[in-house]
């Protein structure tokens, strides 16, 4: 086993080295106690390794009540994630460094699918891949108020593809007064805001759904958008009370 993944490495490591140098082989991961390993490297787009990004392997097709399995990538870009053997099956494997704007793309709304996947079994514990950052995300920024006070709010969002409206993403106390959200680049996205007591607001700037335009933004474009939140005192209950934490989910 340990000779079939030191082959497995070296092989990438030679399809590698002709689009970037890399410091140093790494030390195979062992597997202990019957459990699977997910290893790899992350690169940027221009093949070059990415230091402290996050790689998640989220299992597929079945619901899981705890912390995704992850691991953060080395000086040299390489990561290794240690499976429980109960976890065993498909998994979507992906990386995200927020911190230079790289969304999560195990997250179907981010990714729209497109992310690695790997399967583990009893007779097949090992698996590793090779994966790309890139591009870098939209990012819409700016304050959210009430309209007539101008105090600061603590909105719910919504994000739903032009495309693809079922494949959405609701949060809430994602945005705060003042926010910085990510959005997946070159793709349109709809965006709602609420809030119980004020009418909806729609991008760019409206209460009127039909009036409502598509947020489209490149890699690494940034833009402004003030959210003035319109109070209504006959707005029904949209089900976004102001938020104490945040809770997100996407299909």
């Amino acid at each position: 086993m340990i000779y079939m993944r030191l082959v497995t490495w070296l092989i990438v490591l030679i399809a590698l080295s002709s689009e970037a140098q890399w410091p140093s082989a790494k030390v195979i991961a062992q597997t202990k106690n019957g459990a699977g390993l997910i290893d790899g490297i992350v690169t940027y787009e221009n093949r070059t390794p990415v230091k402290n990004a996050t790689v998640y392997a989220v299992p597929m097709g079945r619901p899981v009540s705890a912390i995704m399995p992850h691991a953060d990538t080395d000086e040299t870009g390489y990561f290794a994630i240690h499976i429980f053997p109960s976890w065993f099956g498909r998994f979507a494997v992906g990386a995200e460094k927020l911190d230079e704007d790289y969304l999560n793309m195990t997250n179907q709304f981010y990714s729209n699918g497109k992310f690695e996947t790997v399967t583990l079994t009893s007779g097949h514990r090992t698996a590793t891949v090779i994966i790309r950052l890139g591009p870098k995300a939209g990012v819409l920024q700016g304050r959210v108020i009430d309209a007539i006070t101008g105090a600061p709010l603590k909105p719910c969002v919504e994000f739903r593809r032009v495309l693809n409206p079922n494949n959405f993403l609701a949060a809430n106390g994602l945005v705060k007064p003042r926010y910085r959200l990510l959005v997946p680049p070159n793709t349109g996205i709809m965006m709602k805001i609420s809030l119980d007591g004020y009418k909806p607001w729609y991008y760019p700037g409206t209460s009127d759904k039909l009036a409502s335009q598509p947020v489209w933004l490149k890699p690494a474009e940034e833009r402004n958008v003030d959210i003035e939140l319109q109070p209504d005192n006959d707005a029904a209950n949209n089900g976004c009370p102001k938020p104490v934490g945040t809770a997100a989910y996407s299909r």
